[in-house]
């Protein structure tokens, strides 16, 4: 048993993926408490191994936290570690030379380390030479004179850090991280008094700095800045406030944002009445968040929004991948399917780099009923990013679909390791339970999920396990829960429908399948429905009295189609005519095609049908 903290917020990684790179101030604050953390564990005779942006994890108020000692190693000779000389242990982007020598590594290894973290930080990148651009871009910033002269201050220091720790040659680099501190915090001191108000003579001097390496730096800095004070356009205080609200709007968007969380995110980007550093990455961050609203709410809004907002102008700053990925999403939900595949396939060089390009690819192979190339393209996406828990997941959803229980499985017990605290994981591994017949060990998992995150599929779960157990009037409050969170959803709604039918309330039972229709309708408005969503509207119908339009729906399907839903549907409508020999027949091919055997058995709807 581990027993760890809990962390309210992300890992650095997946702030670097929405935000792209950040500003030196931010990254020298980042960099003091990860130094810091590097000073506790080399005091303990500890060398960490695998320092990187996935293993620091960020609390919302800002603290930094060094996690994942799984490869972590004593310094000590004579103690037993888990590595032996010639293990290459780590992750080779952020690995020092020894390191990849198979050479014992020590505490300078973790501050080659370091130096890569801080680099990917300010540049977005692990290339050296993507640093030098940065002072051109502050100096020529709109920024006010005296915050791109505390910037650029900032970005001096990490500079010099950043090529002190990343010297290929170990004897080179810092002796200790102690030294990376005296410069943080030198710098530090300075861009404080560079920020503050001046006095009219306080007899300050670059002459009283103590390391005369970082005062000639400072000295030429100002010399340079003085030249550009004319790029100093704007009121501070407005600057002030446009990166307060782009702060106060990245705060709020991490892995476990809901919708509310979103949308305040979206209102502080709406407000911002000045420039931000970082305009394309500012541009990357409200895409984002308007494409997760529309999943989080599938209101159509949030979609209209994210597609008007790829034509303005500044989409244009995108590069290519960016731009393919973006659009990709929102063809994506709007169920352009093919189209999806099409362009995707159609861009090699997109696919053998990024991950989520794959998954892009896998869930519109899903949505195509294509989920043998579907897993492929999972499969792929985990090549890219071994820890991609969004990979495993979407790679186990599909194995689910195949009926590969035992397989998805170990894909959601992976995403639990890889995301302990988020509730995804919780949610489709109780649902490989429920499939497996173990609805106890199934409401457990749902419970330790929802417990994580209060969401409309935790309470959904819970709502149709209740329902499986045959307790109809404890299944209402969760599947009446769902629907508040999310009231456009025809899956929750129709649960709700399903449980008051079976409490022979037949009137609410009409009026929430009706519901579900019309929300079904609606969507179909917007974009065509997945086969799924048809199989769902079918079903609807039929409970409602209309089988002549279920029987319609479904006849559009190719009568030799492979579709387990399909089948499903065709079994229910089967059996609300009174014909249970068609309806066996069409349950052994919802079988046959991966529906789970063990929920059909256990499902109250087939009680009166005989085997």
């Amino acid at each position: 048993l581990i027993s760890m903290d809990w962390v309210d917020g992300e890992n650095l990684a997946q702030l670097l993926n929405r935000v792209h790179r950040l500003p030196p101030s931010q990254v020298s604050g980042f960099a003091f408490q990860i130094a810091q953390g590097l000073r506790a564990i080399h005091a303990a005779n500890i060398v960490h191994q695998d320092l990187k942006p996935g293993n620091l994890l960020i609390r919302r108020d800002g603290t930094i936290l060094i996690t994942d000692f799984g490869l972590a190693r004593s310094a000590l000779p004579d103690d037993a570690r888990i590595s032996r000389p010639g293990d290459i242990v780590g992750t080779r982007a952020y690995m020092a030379p020894e390191q990849l020598a198979g050479l014992p590594a020590d505490a300078r290894s973790d501050l080659y380390s370091l130096g890569m973290v801080l680099l990917e930080m300010l540049t977005g990148t692990t290339a050296l030479e993507a640093l030098a651009p940065l002072r051109l871009q502050w100096l020529a910033s709109d920024e006010g004179r005296r915050r791109a002269w505390v910037e650029l201050l900032y970005l001096s220091a990490l500079d010099s850090v950043i090529r002190g720790c990343l010297q290929p040659d170990r004897s080179a680099r810092y002796s200790s991280v102690d030294e990376i501190l005296e410069i943080l915090e030198l710098a530090d001191t300075e861009s404080k008094a560079l920020a503050a108000p001046r006095a009219p003579a306080d007899g300050r001097s670059v002459a009283g700095f103590r390391k005369w390496k970082l005062s000639l730096l400072v000295a030429l800095l100002l010399a340079i800045l003085a030249g550009y004070a004319a790029y100093s356009r704007r009121p501070g205080s407005r600057a002030a406030q446009s990166h307060a609200l782009y702060a106060q709007a990245v705060g709020l968007i991490t892995d476990q944002s809901d919708a509310s969380d979103l949308k305040r995110a979206l209102n502080a980007l709406d407000q911002i009445n000045g420039d931000v550093p970082d305009v394309v990455g500012a541009f990357r961050v409200r895409l984002d968040t308007l494409i997760r609203l529309y999943e989080q709410t599938q209101e159509t809004q949030w979609l209209d929004r994210a597609s008007h907002e790829l034509e303005m102008p500044v989409a244009t700053r995108l590069n290519n991948s960016e731009r393919t990925s973006f659009q990709a999403r929102i063809d994506l939900h709007r169920g352009s399917f093919e189209k999806v595949v099409r362009v995707l396939r159609g861009n090699s060089a997109l696919l053998a780099s990024s991950e989520q390009a794959n998954r892009l690819l896998g869930r519109a192979l899903e949505a195509s009923q294509q989920i043998d190339s579907a897993v492929e393209s999972y499969r792929s996406a985990i090549r890219l990013e071994p820890e991609s828990w969004r990979a495993h997941n979407d790679l186990g959803a599909a194995l689910f679909t195949l009926a590969k229980l035992g397989s998805a499985r170990k894909e959601f017990d992976r995403v639990i390791e890889l995301r302990p605290d988020a509730a995804t994981g919780y949610e489709n591994l109780g649902s490989v339970q429920l499939a497996l017949g173990d609805l106890i060990a199934a409401r457990r998992t749902f419970e330790n999920g929802l417990e994580r995150s209060p969401s409309a599929t935790a309470y959904y779960n819970l709502g149709v396990t209740a329902f499986f157990l045959r307790e109809y009037a404890g299944s209402l409050p969760f599947f009446e829960r769902a629907g508040q969170i999310r009231p456009t959803s025809d899956l929750y709604i129709t649960g709700l429908a399903d449980s008051l039918r079976k409490l022979h309330r037949s009137e609410f039972a009409r009026e929430n399948y009706s519901r579900a229709v019309a929300l079904l309708n609606d969507l179909a408005r917007t974009r065509r429905l997945t086969t799924a969503e048809q199989c769902r509207r079918a079903i609807d119908l039929a409970r409602l009295g209309d089988r002549m339009a279920a029987t319609s729906i479904l006849q559009e399907f190719p009568v030799d189609i492979k579709s387990k839903d399909v089948a499903y549907a065709r079994a229910i409508v089967a059996m609300l005519e009174g014909r249970a020999a068609a309806a066996n027949r069409h349950l052994k091919d919802a079988v046959r095609l991966g529906y789970p055997k063990m929920l059909i058995e256990l499902s109250p709807e087939f009680d009166d049908i005989p085997p």
